[in-house]
């Protein structure tokens, strides 16, 4: 085989797997949850795989090799299990299509390449950290996806052992480690930035989600009753006499208080529930699909569990009480503004008529 022609083809090696760190970049910004990440990761290092076929390095009429080797040896890493089925099914589908003399050499390299990498996969940390090292001994060991060339013709099989063999072996490890090492870099980045995003909108005293993740679900609550109708809750709770046990028993007491009530708040809503610390000793609580009946009847749960609940301020035994107002987001109040300010009209009404009282817009 012409080395000028591999080397070209090594190079086009690398761009596609340029293509797909870019495109893992964009996938792991769009997808949090597991499957559908691990689903989109398959589907990006498929079709990576199958692009490659499209322009790989040739050595006779349907034997070729391509850059799907490094990223199916790393779609277990970064894509799991649902991403390795999906990548390996969509490049099996796509070099049993082709067809040619290596048809069945190619597919058995192809699952062998996956098998491969789950294995290296599931080598500890601990033992072998993430790095160069891991990378390269990845790059290593993806190389035994070459023995299935023993069931190409033995004409086929001396043309390609010798040099060009080495360099598409030694090719195959440089892109693993290289591959690797942007896939790793950039999921330590997006995982810094959600780290980042997430401390932005959590209040430090009450570890409550603060005003700007009310308004990001505020915004999808009011899509959500657009689009499919939904109502949802929302509960305005104030802690009754608040100044006073500031004045009584100091700040950082009457910060104890609010970190006990709000702790108690969020031990008993529901996964979809979002309980944010609206201002000073106020908390919101917003109830995705629930209409007024059940959110008023779970403020007056809260109410009775917040007046029964003892806290303990330099020794001594205090209880407090809230007061709240329940407003909803439907066909009457379409707009989270309104829905707030009927809220905070309701919760008005509380403390004016003898506060540890719920009242409803």
């Amino acid at each position: 085989m012409d080395l000028g022609n591999l080397s070209t083809g090594i190079v086009g090696m690398f761009g596609i797997t340029a293509l797909v760190v870019l495109g893992y970049s964009f996938v792991i910004r769009t997808f949090s949850r597991r499957i559908a990440l691990g689903a989109a990761v398959g589907c990006l290092f498929g079709l990576g795989g199958l692009a490659s076929m499209s322009d790989p390095i040739s050595f006779a009429p349907g034997v070729f090799y391509d850059a799907r080797t490094a990223l199916l040896v790393l779609s277990y890493t970064y894509g799991g299990p649902i991403g390795t089925i999906i990548a390996t099914a969509i490049v099996v589908a796509y070099r049993l299509w082709i067809g040619g003399t290596g048809a069945m050499a190619g597919t058995a390299s192809i699952v062998l390449s996956s098998l491969i990498g789950v294995a290296c996969a599931m080598i500890p940390l601990r033992r072998l950290k993430i790095g160069p090292l891991r990378s390269a001994f990845i790059g290593i060991a993806a190389s035994g996806s070459f023995v299935t060339i023993i069931m190409l013709p033995s004409e086929i099989v001396s043309g390609i052992v010798g040099i060009p063999l080495l360099a598409l072996m030694a090719a195959n490890m440089v892109s693993i480690i290289i591959t690797s090492s942007f896939l790793e870099r950039e999921k330590t980045r997006q995982s810094l930035m959600r780290a980042l995003e997430h401390e932005a909108s959590i209040d430090p005293l009450t570890k409550l989600q603060n005003r700007r993740a009310f308004e990001q679900a505020s915004l999808r609550a009011m899509n959500d009753n657009k689009l499919k109708a939904r109502k949802c809750g929302l509960i305005l709770i104030d802690i009754d006499h608040f100044k006073m046990i500031n004045d009584r028993w100091g700040h950082d007491m009457g910060d104890l208080v609010l970190a006990d009530v709000a702790a108690l708040i969020r031990s008993n809503v529901r996964k979809s529930d979002l309980v944010v610390r609206y201002g000073g000793e106020e908390i919101a609580l917003l109830m995705p699909n629930t209409p007024l009946s059940i959110a008023t009847d779970f403020a007056e749960r809260i109410r009775n569990l917040i007046a029964e609940a003892e806290h303990d301020l330099g020794g001594q035994s205090v209880r407090v009480t809230v007061s709240a107002g329940v407003a909803v987001l439907g066909v009457k109040m379409s707009d989270m503004n309104d829905v707030v300010k009927a809220a905070d009209k309701a919760l008005y009404r509380a403390k004016s008529g003898g506060r540890n009282r719920v009242e409803v817009a």
